[in-house]
């Protein structure tokens, strides 16, 4: 990664011999080169404890580059959770802290419901772009996401598209998506290029896409359109760093270079963007930094402002030492996901729990833990279910979600992860073992080649996990379900509250599931 202040004039690659201007000009559409600079991020998903770096950042960005062609950029899934005051409170720093130009719409916009979303964002005035959906009349989403918007900077315009994810049925719940069409590849395809030749003919020729659709969709997406300049990404949560031809430097469909980005998730990095454009619109230079920004400690700022806006959070607990959220969330096991788990299955006096691993979106930090930190780290709402799971269910729904994490680029869709059992696995998602441990601690080995469908198991987990068109259908109920109107945050609290060592928590991972090397 990338440390210090940005050059503007050092650039990863040049084409077609172009020269490197001293500074930024300012320029019309008249024919004239230019230079842009461009802060992105991405993911962040209301985590505003890790967002501080962002916020920071992008305030010393828009300081630095106040009289520059530049934008201040979001690629989608700037909250997440059901709670509207929460997602406001974010969308308030967005809009008035760090004064983001635009945004994609990602899944976790609306998870909140159109009309949630609706009811958050009709007064922020944030420029919100989709391209490839289709809202139905009477979706309140109508009035203010846009095809595509126009923004001009010193005089020279530049054209928006954006993109919704194309798998947003499977990565959202059913009542969500009620009045809301994302279009399958070809039809995005389509959607995208007459809206880029709309902006063609009204004389923009630098256009850039906002996408959250992930990094390997967005490059399917570049080689089958002509006209888009820059994508600045999200959704896989991939680290795209620098320029590097073949990967995230690519050719549009008429041969026109074409720069992808992305920033990880949960605002552990930041972007900047500096690109030169020719008199054609077509890029010349391009340097593409990422910064780690993520912070240690909870921002004193953000929290002052956070509590005066939701209120004071009661305090659950004190940590004196946790284990930091994995590199890759989806495919490493986690300590904090572990204890949520632990959470479900203690308080609610099941013999096993599960978890998607992509459900965690924070871990918290060291020191004093409150409710709202609990409920930030899995925000998602989606209320848990009591039922009973067959060790074939068990079996089946833990390898499949294995194999299509371990072989996939980005970990989609995420290990399951969980309590009152162990597994090992291999880096390829094999299923190696498998104990259930009981109510002595003992494990008792499944036969994970033959696993019996008529020993079954009390479970508990979310409803999320449990549809049958979801991400791990195998765990879609069997028996008879019993419906809770909380979710895994109300557990964790509760269980929490109850420990002996509540005010000095030591979270470290027990090893529960093991990954081992294949030769």
């Amino acid at each position: 990664m990338k440390v210090g202040n940005i050059n503007f004039n050092q650039y990863n690659y040049r084409f077609r011999g172009a020269q490197v201007q001293q500074k930024p000009q300012n320029q019309n559409d008249s024919g004239q080169k230019n230079n842009l600079s461009i802060y992105y991020y991405n993911d962040t998903h209301g985590n505003s404890d890790s967002m501080a770096g962002v916020v920071y950042n992008a305030l010393n960005f828009k300081n630095r580059n106040i009289n520059n062609q530049s934008f201040i950029l979001s690629a989608g899934d700037n909250v997440s959770g059901a709670d509207k005051d929460k997602n406001s409170y974010i969308e308030d720093i967005m809009k008035n802290m760090m004064q983001v130009d635009a945004s994609a719409v990602g899944n976790h916009e609306v998870d909140v419901g159109a009309s949630g979303f609706y009811d958050v964002n009709s007064k922020k005035n944030l420029n919100f772009v989709a391209t490839n959906v289709e809202f139905a009349p009477n979706n309140p989403m109508n009035k203010f996401v846009k095809k595509s918007l126009i923004q001009e900077k010193n005089g020279v315009r530049y054209g928006f598209i954006g993109t919704m994810p194309i798998d947003f049925k499977s990565c959202s719940k059913k009542e969500v998506q009620e009045g809301i069409e994302v279009l399958d590849f070809d039809r995005t395809v389509s959607a995208l290029q007459k809206e880029i030749d709309n902006l063609k003919k009204q004389g923009i020729n630098k256009i850039i896409m906002l996408a959250h659709t992930g990094y390997e969709t967005d490059k399917k997406l570049v080689s089958n359109l002509d006209g888009v300049d820059i994508v600045i990404g999200g959704h896989s949560h991939s680290v795209v760093e620098g320029a590097k031809k073949g990967e995230n430097l690519l050719k549009s469909k008429s041969g026109e270079p074409v720069i992808i980005t992305q920033a990880g998730e949960n605002g552990k990095y930041y972007g900047i963007l500096n690109v030169e454009f020719d008199n054609k619109g077509v890029i010349t230079k391009v340097q593409n930094n990422l910064y780690q920004s993520e912070t240690t400690q909870k921002s004193p700022i953000l929290e002052s402002i956070k509590e005066k806006t939701l209120g004071k959070s009661p305090l659950v607990a004190t940590i004196e030492q946790i284990d930091e959220m994995p590199k890759n969330r989806r495919i490493e096991p986690c300590a904090w996901t572990a204890l949520m788990a632990d959470s479900i299955k203690e308080e609610l006096g099941v013999e096993v729990s599960f978890i998607n691993s992509a459900n965690i979106r924070k871990v918290p930090k060291e020191g004093l833990l409150t409710q709202r930190d609990v409920l930030e780290s899995a925000p998602m709402k989606n209320n848990l279910i009591i039922t009973r799971i067959t060790q074939k269910q068990m079996v089946e729904g833990i390898e499949n979600a294995a194999k299509a994490s371990m072989n996939s680029n980005d970990g989609y869709p995420g290990l399951i992860q969980g309590s009152g059992f162990t597994y090992r696995i291999d880096d390829k998602g094999n299923l190696l073992e498998l104990n259930i441990i009981d109510k002595n601690g003992n494990k008792n080995p499944v036969n994970v080649k033959n696993p019996d469908e008529n020993i079954t198991y009390s479970a508990a987990y979310d409803t999320f996990v449990a549809q049958a068109d979801g991400e791990t259908p195998e765990f879609f109920p069997q028996f008879e379900v019993q419906k809770l109107d909380f979710d895994k945050d109300k557990t964790t609290c509760d269980y929490l509250s109850k420990l002996e060592n509540k005010n000095n928590l030591k979270i470290t991972y027990d090893n529960r599931i093991e990954i081992v090397k294949t030769l």
